[in-house]
Order: C-alpha cells, then sequence, then structure tokens
C-alpha cells in the first residue's frame, strides 16, 4: 500500500504542503505525486535501497536513526486511531447482522486510518524500547479495541489481528493491563 501526501501528512501529524517540500527535496529518489489526496501512485522511493542508505550509509549529518523513524511512525499510527472517524459502525453498516460486502464496503475509510489499523504493530516493535507505548496503548488502543477490529473485518484483514497482538504481547511491558483484558 503506498500513501498519498494527504495521508502521510496525517500520520505525522504535519500540514500537507510541509511534508510536499521536503519530499520534493528528494524528488531524484522519491516520487512525489502532483496530487496530493489518494491515487494510485503513491509516494514511493525510486530506489531500493534509498531506505538503507538513509539508515546506515548516508552522511552523518543526514542520517536517520532507523529507532528514531519507527518510533515517529509508531506515535502517528496510534495517535491516528484516535480521532473520531474510528468509531462505533466505522463500516457504516445497516445492521450488525448483515455480513460486510465483498468489495467496495471500507472505500470511505481514510487511507491514513487504515495504514495505521494495519501497521501500528510493527512499528512499535521496531522502536528501541517498545515498553515506552504502554500509556498510549492504554489511553488510545484499548478504548477503540473493537472499532479497530471493524476496520480489519471490512477490509477482510481481520485474519492479522491475532498476528498483530502476538507481536504488540512480544514488545510492550509483560504487565500491561491490555493483556490480562484479552
Amino acid at each position: 500500500m503506498t500513501l498519498s501526501v494527504s495521508a502521510l501528512a496525517e500520520l505525522l501529524g504535519q500540514r500537507n504542503y510541509y511534508v510536499r517540500g521536503h519530499l520534493s527535496r528528494l524528488h531524484a529518489v522519491v516520487h512525489v505525486p502532483d496530487d496530493d489526496d489518494d491515487g494510485e501512485p503513491g509516494l514511493r522511493t525510486l530506489h531500493a535501497s534509498f531506505g538503507d542508505y538513509l539508515i546506515s550509509r548516508a552522511p552523518t549529518n543526514i542520517r536517520i536513526s532507523e529507532s528514531f523513524g519507527h518510533e515517529t511512525l509508531a506515535r502517528g499510527r496510534l495517535s491516528r486511531m484516535s480521532w473520531n472517524d474510528l468509531c462505533f459502525n466505522v463500516s457504516r453498516s445497516q445492521s450488525s447482522y448483515e455480513k460486510n460486502r465483498p468489495s467496495g464496503m471500507g472505500n470511505h475509510l481514510a487511507p491514513s486510518l487504515v495504514y495505521a489499523c494495519l501497521h501500528w504493530a510493527h512499528h512499535i516493535s521496531a522502536s528501541p524500547d517498545p515498553s515506552m507505548f504502554d500509556s498510549v496503548i492504554e489511553q488510545v488502543f484499548l478504548p477503540k479495541f473493537l472499532f479497530r477490529l471493524e476496520v480489519l473485518s471490512v477490509l477482510d484483514k481481520v485474519g492479522s489481528a491475532s498476528g498483530l497482538l502476538r507481536l504488540a504481547r512480544s514488545m510492550v511491558s509483560a504487565t500491561h493491563q491490555l493483556y490480562q483484558d484479552f
């Protein structure tokens, strides 16, 4: 899944013009679409090794710590899941007895919300101290846990929920209430 400028800006808590301005300066190695809104193709690197270069081979003045990037993205995803659009009946289903339609039901979901719901645990697991997210998970993730499952269900990815929880369990504090609740 590629992200639009708008979706990345939402995940980073920045304005579109700020993200576009910085990414545009990297035009030789990052494709930045003309439109900020969602559509294909989205943001993508033009060189497969660009991420590795930024983390390990770039000059120290422009090198990015991999842990800093994952920590920033993890906080952005958890923050994104706190927005009001992750709510009861996020799928806009007419009835709780109605099955999810095979396609198109999740088209109204913001790409940044979809991305946050699918990838939050991966970025937490890559952070240097995953237990630093214990309080954020308690404040943001737990109250909206079932809504997040509904998003995964609409996307036909509910099977990934248990894997994401197992991954999260291996990272956050062993005494965290999340795992006693589940």
